[in-house]
């Protein structure tokens, strides 16, 4: 009985460790390469084609010269996956550097020197993780265990890693510290399969050859189905994989925690279908109408996924919330998820050696690798999430039915399915037509769609709201808009920096959103202003939004889409002015746009008279997240000041959007000499009130953040520690006055301290 456990716990925790540094992965490529649609499809299409390679070569080499001991070799596979999971972060500097040097001398090979290097860095562990699972098959049929039931033990490992590494390893121990911690549960996977591998004739249960189950198990699928049903399985759940999570990150807003659990969810669907699908292969059921049968349960799932949103964020505990929202996806995205997950395991089950085990593995992973980019690069941007859902059913009906041999039986299938699909069609909720996706009260109320755009990375949407104002949604967040004075915090961000500065020619502003902070800077008359963002739909939303005054097409201005770090890294300009208005900081993967790293990169590019605005919004930030902002701030730009927006209050007539400004260099500066020069236009805010709002000096900013752990590309705190997680708890805290409770009580002990 102890074996028994023994041996599903082990792969239980190979797919733990696989899934979460799979996650480390992301995050260091995201660092080292930058956020782009290009590089997340170069990266999955790398990973799925070394894992395919690596089942191919592991089946043809298990066929030619089977190992002694398989289970000690499926420990050194492990552990050399382990060892080969650190290249992405050891080579990151390499990349950076590799990259910016590319780029300068020969821009046209980028993408080539990216997939070089992801080639080595997450190519090689994933040819380690093709290479075990073919192996699995040979432990499988070593130990007569179904190799569906160790693959459903693996899945449910993976679904646990997801949440280990937002929940547990990142908060509590940072980047390098989880990698260790995997790396060790690895050499104790080494150690189990030491173990096995010497008690191995004690391993195998009995033999139930004779058993009545498995005399009713149907026939064999035919070669050729049996290709294209792991293909479709592939395809279809990638596909419906890349459409749901789109629906729900804007339904959910895309954090952290939001994200593990939809992978969650879908994790826990798919071992669940695993681990069926041999009792059901029992029963005598074909797979085709299975995967028919998936299909349907995929388009009554998606007009309810497409509907998260407009349930809106219910009251109570944080953990009561996420409960919640396990249990309404598990229902609605578990048995499309769940039926579908059956087709690759009974697949391995009806194949006997370890090349067929490859084969069926890398034809369902070449099968994905399409769905995923045909989904996040065709079908969403041509037809939406919601429509493409419904195509990743119609290609199962299209494949599965005509494989079943009765008419009648095509016939009791097909028209059902006809009948679903027609009620989803009807219950479409009109998501990019009538409305926009977000947990927002505002957009729960009547708003008008101005211009929608779904990109392989992002939803961004314009909307006219009940009160007539424009909005910019990006994902579900209000990103920038036009919200009268209460925007005058964006004219801010450019307009302030400028002012600092006693002859500003080079600006460079990162985050366009509405085109307010380009057009402020643009008035104080540069002679070149660069504007940059990883999103191109908010320069295409742009003719929506008057105040910025058709910026963009100044002569003076140009804009690029990209990630803000492969800019700071590639372009050998140098500013007078920077302005950073990023997504807010509990945004995932936002976290390299407010660490250290990140802005050591920033000053690299800034002239030695460089000064820096950065947005500081304290409704959006606890505390410690401040201060930890702050902190990361001023180890750069140590001499720092913070400025409030008068203007923009909340219901208790507190500030909300406040301005990190800071200069290159340790020597302090004269506040806003600028405004001796003409400006184009009138300046919303004259000097005295620019002035005035001058909210902590450069002493008390220092008091403010001393002690204090800054931001930092390993620590993730922005993202990952636990009051990022449960930041969402909104009915329970109001950020901006928790701060200025901190910032208070500070200026009172430095009054005291400077009275003494």
């Amino acid at each position: 009985m102890f074996r028994k456990i023994l041996v599903p716990f082990l792969f239980f925790l190979g797919g733990l460790t696989t899934l979460s540094w799979l996650n480390l992965w992301q995050l260091d490529l995201s660092i080292a390469l930058g956020v782009s649609a290009r590089g997340t499809a170069l990266m999955i299409t790398v990973i799925m084609a070394a894992i395919t390679l690596g089942a191919l070569w592991s089946g043809r080499r298990l066929e030619s010269k089977p190992p002694k001991n398989p289970w000690f070799f499926y420990g050194v596979l492990t552990v050399i996956m382990g060892l080969l999971a650190w290249l992405p972060l050891i080579l990151t500097s390499v990349i950076k550097s590799g990259d910016a040097a590319i780029y300068q001398a020969a821009p046209f090979l980028n993408t080539l020197f990216s997939a070089l290097m992801l080639a080595v860095v997450v190519g090689l562990p994933s040819f380690a993780v093709g290479a075990v699972f073919t192996l699995m098959g040979v432990l499988a049929k070593n130990t007569g265990f179904r190799l569906s039931r160790l693959l459903a033990a693996k899945i449910f490992g993976a679904a646990v890693g997801t949440l280990c590494v937002a929940f547990v390893f990142m908060p509590g121990f940072g980047r390098i510290q989880s990698g260790i911690i995997l790396f060790g549960i690895q050499l104790g996977i080494l150690g189990l399969t030491w173990f096995l591998g010497k008690n191995a004739g004690a391993t195998k249960p009995k033999s139930k050859g004779d058993s009545k189950k498995q005399r009713r198990e149907i026939s064999i699928i035919s070669p050729r189905v049996a290709v294209w049903f792991a293909a479709l399985a592939g395809f279809a759940t990638f596909a419906l994989q890349i459409s749901w999570f789109r629906l729900l990150r804007s339904a959910w807003l895309n954090t952290v925690d939001s994200t593990s659990l939809m992978i969650f969810v879908f994790l826990v669907a798919l071992g669940v279908g695993v681990w069926l699908s041999s009792r059901l292969r029992n029963l005598g059921l074909a797979l085709s109408v299975l995967l028919a049968l998936s299909a349907m349960a995929i388009w009554i799932g998606t007009p309810f996924v497409e509907r998260f949103d407009l349930w809106g964020s219910a009251g109570g505990s944080y953990f009561g919330r996420v409960l919640m929202k396990l249990l309404i996806a598990l229902l609605f995205m578990g048995p499309g998820v769940a039926v579908l997950g059956m087709a690759l395991p009974w697949l391995l089950d009806e194949t006997k050696s370890p090349r067929e085990w490859a084969k069926i593995f890398g034809i369902h992973t070449i099968g994905a690798l399409i769905g995923s980019l045909s989904a996040g690069w065709l079908l969403m941007e041509k037809l939406g999430p919601v429509k493409t859902s419904w195509i990743a059913g119609i290609v199962i009906v299209i494949v599965a039915i005509p494989q079943i041999r009765a008419w009648r039986g095509r016939f009791e299938l097909l028209v059902p399915s006809l009948m679903i699909l027609i009620v989803a069609w009807w219950a479409d909720s009109g998501i990019g037509e009538s409305r926009t996706q977000g947990p927002t009260k505002t957009l729960r109320d009547p708003h008008r769609v101005i211009t929608h755009k779904q990109a392989p990375t992002s939803t961004t949407s314009v909307v006219k709201t009940k009160d007539g104002m424009n909005v910019l949604y990006i994902d579900g967040y209000a990103a920038g808009g036009e919200f009268g004075v209460n925007s005058n915090y964006l004219d801010a961000m450019g307009r302030l920096p400028m002012l600092l500065h006693t002859d500003p020619r080079d600006a460079l502003v990162i985050g366009f959103g509405a085109g307010q902070t380009a057009r402020a800077i643009l008035d104080e008359r540069p002679e070149r202003l660069t504007v940059i963002d990883s999103n191109a739909a908010v320069f295409d939303a742009a003719e929506h939004f008057k105040t910025n005054r058709d910026v963009l097409k100044s002569d003076h201005v140009r804009y690029r889409t990209t990630d803000s770090r492969n800019w700071l890294r590639r372009t050998s300009e140098a500013y007078d002015v920077v302005t950073v208005v990023p997504m807010p900081p509990f945004i995932a993967r936002t976290n390299s746009n407010y660490s250290v790293e990140f802005y050591e990169e920033l000053e690299n590019c800034m002239k030695d008279d460089g000064f820096i605005a950065q947005w500081f919004p304290i409704h959006l930030m606890t505390p410690s997240h401040s201060k930890a902002i702050a902190a990361a701030f001023s180890q750069v730009f140590p001499n720092a000041i913070l400025w409030f927006d008068p203007s923009n209050v909340d219901m208790n007539d507190i500030p909300q959007q406040g301005i990190l400004l800071g200069r290159k260099g340790d020597t302090e500066w004269e506040l806003f000499p600028g405004f001796s020069r003409n400006a184009e236009g009138e300046r919303p805010l004259d000097f005295d009130t620019v002035n005035g709002n001058v909210f902590l000096t450069f002493e008390e900013f220092a008091a403010y953040i001393d002690g204090v752990e800054p931001v930092t590309d390993d620590n993730q705190i922005l993202s990952y520690d636990y009051e990022s997680l449960h930041r969402q708890d909104l009915s329970k805290r109001l950020f901006s006055g928790e701060n200025m409770v901190e910032f208070f009580k500070l200026k009172k002990q430095f009054k005291e301290s400077q009275s003494e």
